[in-house]
């Protein structure tokens, strides 16, 4: 167990030297893989098969083709000036920029889809720029602004797999908890990263009604990929190939070739090789049977507070160690599952295990979302971590007092 945990620790305390030397991100996450696989034991045949299941799994090549789409979307939707219709019409609608640009990424994070955060990074860049904010406070605000939809909408991926795991929790009850943990979240991070700058007023459309319908217009290759899937129940990657031919339709159809040349540009090679990387480190993590069987065992033999620790600890580590919140809420639900307690207080219990497996998620190197939108910025991983760790502390501070509140609440 020792080894496999010295493995994780070695394998990504080596991501800063890859990144100094100007690595890829998709080459360094490979790297990363593979001197996890070498310094846990893992098989040679073990390692070339959790390579090659990035191209066999179906869930994987799915997401895949949602990112490339979502890369051709954003390029689409930048070559007809649509972000900047976008951005245009808001200001239109709202005179402060402070408001814009924490409104722009809860907006487009409505697509709700990884890697996401690359729709709406060109617009808080530009935003924060005329702000006069730095790199990293731009990247930190585009991240911790976009995913609301994560926690609210009852078509979230994470939250359809806590209502699958236990089914006898109420969907809402959990949505209402999160929104408690959500605004918190968002006032901290208004407070920290947006209050300080000085706003930029701009003046609004004596026609509002107007530049609302414009609006609609304009974000409706992002909000239609919701409503495919969320109202359809259309696939997620079918819904984001509707949402290039609604582009097609309505802004396209004068030059096809232009559209076409313009969406295959939209595909990046370095995207796809990261992602390739991300998966292939993360198959590599869930095959650590030790690492695994270790946190069941110390879960098991865990109680009160010490519970909480627990579920915490396992959430950061496979959160952080995979880019995915499915991964710890897939191994820590059925473990809490099994444990003596009231619907009531199973459903405390999710909230916890979901925020944990949030924030695990959400600070890991290997998050998509904060990939692409540093990757964008042009500001290093290191710089986003030092603006993070003032907001770190405050959102595991929130995440406890929220438990020990709904378990007053509902005992």
């Amino acid at each position: 167990m020792i080894r496999q945990f010295l493995a994780i620790a070695v394998a990504f305390s080596l991501m800063p030297f890859w990144t100094k030397k100007k690595l890829g991100f998709g080459p360094m996450l490979l790297i990363t893989g593979v001197i996890l696989s070498l310094v846990a034991g893992v098989a040679p045949m073990t390692m070339v098969n959790n390579f090659l299941a990035v191209f066999t799994t179906p869930s994987t090549l799915k997401t895949i083709i949602i990112v490339v789409i979502v890369g051709m979307l954003g390029s689409l939707m930048k070559h007809y000036g649509i972000l900047d219709k976008i951005v245009e019409t808001l200001k239109e609608l709202i005179s402060s920029s402070k408001a814009i640009i924490t409104v722009l990424p809860a907006v487009i994070g409505l697509l709700s889809v990884p890697g996401g955060a690359s729709l709406s990074i060109p617009f808080v860049d530009k935003i924060g720029d005329d702000m006069g904010m730095s790199g990293q406070t731009r990247s930190v605000i585009n991240l911790s602004f976009r995913h609301i939809a994560m926690f609210l909408l009852p078509t979230s991926t994470s939250i359809i797999m806590v209502t699958t795991v236990i089914p006898d929790i109420n969907l809402y009850g959990l949505i209402g908890m999160n929104l408690g943990f959500v605004l918190l979240m968002q006032a901290t991070s208004y407070f920290l990263y947006v209050r300080k700058y000085d706003d930029i007023k701009s003046e609004t459309s004596s026609n509002k009604g107007k530049a609302l319908v414009n609006l609609l217009i304009y974000l409706s290759p992002i909000y239609m990929v919701v409503v495919f899937n969320g109202v359809f129940g259309i696939e997620m990657y079918i819904s984001a190939m509707l949402s290039l031919v609604l582009i097609l339709l309505l802004w396209g159809l004068k030059n096809v070739k232009e559209y076409a040349q313009v969406a295959y540009k939209g595909i990046s090679v370095s995207t796809f090789t990261m992602l390739v990387g991300v998966y292939f480190v993360q198959n590599t993590i869930k095959s650590l049977d030790q690492v695994m069987s270790g946190f069941s065992t110390l879960f098991n033999n865990a109680s009160g507070f010490s519970i909480l620790l627990v579920i915490a600890a396992a959430a950061v580590l496979f959160g952080l160690t995979t880019g995915l919140s499915m991964v710890p809420l897939g191994i820590i639900l059925p473990l809490v599952n099994n444990l003596p307690l009231t619907v009531e207080m199973k459903l405390v219990y999710c909230f916890f295990i979901y925020v944990w497996s949030f924030l695990g998620y959400f600070f890991s190197p290997l998050h998509m979302c904060q990939l692409l939108t540093v990757k964008h910025v042009g500001c290093g991983n290191g710089a986003v971590y030092k603006e993070y760790s003032k907001l770190i502390p405050c959102l595991a501070v929130y995440s406890f007092v929220l438990f020990y509140l709904y378990s007053f609440i509902f005992a």
